[in-house]
């Protein structure tokens, strides 16, 4: 029977786990295409490459003495101990280019089986569900069980979790030496891709002695351990496992100069971060805020576009944004939410249209609480004024439309008028900030929005008070001008994905009878004029005084020579279109 069908029931049936969370083989090593970063340079300059990306080739028999029973410090040559695992090969074959993935995969399924000695498998080349530990550590196969992917469950089943109590105290100490009794083979399960599980349930059920020791092996090589895909998660083990002053060691070892950036922006270590920013105090990690707003240096702007650094300082922001417990804790936020927020301010445009940084932007309009202040702020220092450039911009768009759904009344009032009168038209083609809009392949998508908050203001669905004044009215002149212009620009819409979600909006409000009067008869412009405000942009901001119905004719012959459309401002007769 095939092994990849069979292995999850019958591991199920002996150990009691199964769908374990295991990367697969096949994803397994890098692509030679992987972005460049200051991790191949922190790599090259340490000469750390022998513990990176480091996996387990197999040992050939269960009597090979490349494995003693348990490595300590007199051993003679772990190098060369080690080097019976063949580990140098088999990264060299999971690294290089195949002429076949199902080559590559058969090639990894027999060297792993291969891994295991041959009694400890059953005629279905799965481990024997009368193995026991006892016979596993007798033998010196901790090392070669957890670097294996059965043989990690095996261990992970049989020594940690319900069964960690039942566990023969030599058993433990002899497993404890095999895996902590040298920084060497502790370093190569760390990297390995099946090692680091088995790794860290060591961590999880540790001795205060064991994590003295666990921390020290970590210390010496941080930096590689938090660039390596498999170790990274052992190092987030420690963190959150570890007795606080190991804990606290482990973070005091984080680089705080020019290798803070590439551990901020790897894919891996980015995580290392976040975890230290969640689960340490602020004082143990400040001096990520105090570097991301160095004056001398763009770090915030760096790290914030990159794709993975975006999360970190998202990370940041969120913590310090949430409420402390302790008044002595809260002044300390404040103060480093406000240093690190009067940077990001500074550096809100570039941040709002780049890839990656327009997510911290986001992130902040988004949320409520404390950081309210500082959405208004970045509303009204950044977005206004600039609301139709930015809105034609790929990723400052969505700023836009995020500020429009979180923004309070009094600004979102201020962002609609920005755009229905805050541009002047274009002088020959009479074009304004609607037409340009409306038909962009980015900014469309602000005027569904604008559209949709029209729709629920004037439906009930969005409160329009502000300090007792009602701004109902000014919600319907502006669906109105919208409406007219969409059925002006019916055809044209409809060749568009995004032009028919604009008019299906607008025939959700076919069918709506307001229960009041929903056009105000004291507005400074008359029924007529706003039609003809919708309908000619050239009258759009123009003062209501020099707009009147006797300028139609002209208005209709020079922009627009497509018939007049009644309009109903009551809603009640809204023509179908």
């Amino acid at each position: 029977m095939d092994r990849d069908t069979f292995s999850d029931s019958r591991r199920a049936r002996h150990f009691g786990r199964s769908n374990q969370n295991f990367p697969s083989f096949n994803n397994y090593g890098r692509s030679e295409n992987h972005r460049r970063n200051l991790r191949d340079t922190y790599l090259s300059e340490t000469n750390s490459s022998e513990y990176y990306n480091t996996s387990f080739s197999p040992m050939n028999t269960r009597n090979s003495q490349a494995i003693p029973s348990y490595f300590d410090e007199s051993s003679t040559d772990l190098s060369l101990q080690l080097s019976g695992f063949h580990l140098d090969d088999y990264n060299r074959k999971i690294l290089g280019t195949s002429a076949s993935s199902q080559a590559d995969s058969n090639y990894l399924r027999s060297n792993r089986l291969s891994s295991l000695p041959s009694w400890a498998l059953d005629e279905n080349r799965e481990i024997r569900c009368d193995l026991t530990l006892r016979k596993v550590v007798e033998e010196g196969l901790v090392l070669s069980f957890s670097m294996d992917k059965s043989g990690c469950h095996f261990l992970q089943s049989n020594y940690f979790g319900e069964n960690t109590q039942n566990v023969d105290p030599y058993i433990r100490d002899r497993v404890s030496r095999e895996v902590l009794g040298s920084k060497e083979v502790f370093l190569t399960i760390c990297k390995n891709i099946f090692g680091n599980f088995f790794l860290q349930r060591v961590i999880e059920y540790s001795t205060p002695l064991e994590q003295e020791t666990i921390k020290k092996y970590i210390v010496s090589d941080i930096t590689s351990l938090c660039l390596d895909k498999s170790a990274c998660r052992v190092v987030q083990t420690a963190l959150e496992k570890l007795e606080p002053r190991f804990a606290d060691a482990i973070v005091a070892a984080i680089p705080r100069k020019n290798r803070l950036m590439s551990i901020c922006t790897d894919q891996n270590a980015n995580h290392v971060i976040q975890k230290i920013i969640k689960k340490m105090p602020l004082n143990k990690w400040e001096f990520l805020v105090i570097y991301l707003c160095k004056q001398e240096h763009d770090n915030l702007l760096d790290i914030c576009q990159d794709k993975y650094g975006c999360r970190v300082v998202q990370t940041i922001v969120e913590v310090l944004s949430e409420e402390p417990i302790h008044k002595i804790e809260a002044e300390e936020k404040t103060r480093a939410l406000r240093r690190l927020m009067s940077k990001i301010l500074a550096k809100c445009a570039k941040l709002a249209s780049n890839e990656f940084a327009n997510y911290v932007i986001q992130h902040i309009i988004e949320t409520p609480g404390i950081l309210s202040d500082y959405r208004n702020a970045i509303i009204e220092t950044c977005l206004l004024r600039n609301l139709l450039s930015m809105s034609q911009e790929k990723y400052a768009s969505h700023v836009i439309e995020r500020a429009f759904v979180y923004a309070p009344l009094s600004h979102i009032v201020e962002m609609m008028e920005e755009i229905f009168d805050g541009y002047v038209p274009h002088p020959e083609t009479g074009k304004d900030a609607l037409d340009i809009l409306m038909f962009h392949q980015f900014g469309n998508y602000v005027v569904q929005r604008m559209l949709q908050i029209c729709v629920d203001a004037v439906t009930g669905q969005r409160d329009t008070h502000i300090n007792g004044i009602d701004f109902r009215h000014k919600f319907e002149n502006w669906l109105a001008k919208l409406y007219v212009r969409a059925r002006r620009e019916k055809s044209r819409l409809n060749r568009f994905s995004s032009g028919k979600k604009i008019l299906d909006i607008l025939q959700s409000m076919e069918g709506y009878v307001p229960t009041a009067t929903s056009f105000d008869l004291h507005s400074p412009f008359s029924q007529v004029d706003d039609v003809l405000a919708a309908f000619c942009p050239s009258s759009f901001f123009s003062p209501s005084a020099t707009t009147t119905s006797n300028d139609w004719t002209s208005r209709t012959t020079s922009i627009s020579s497509e018939p007049h459309f009644d309009y109903d401002f009551n809603f009640n007769n809204y023509q179908k279109f």
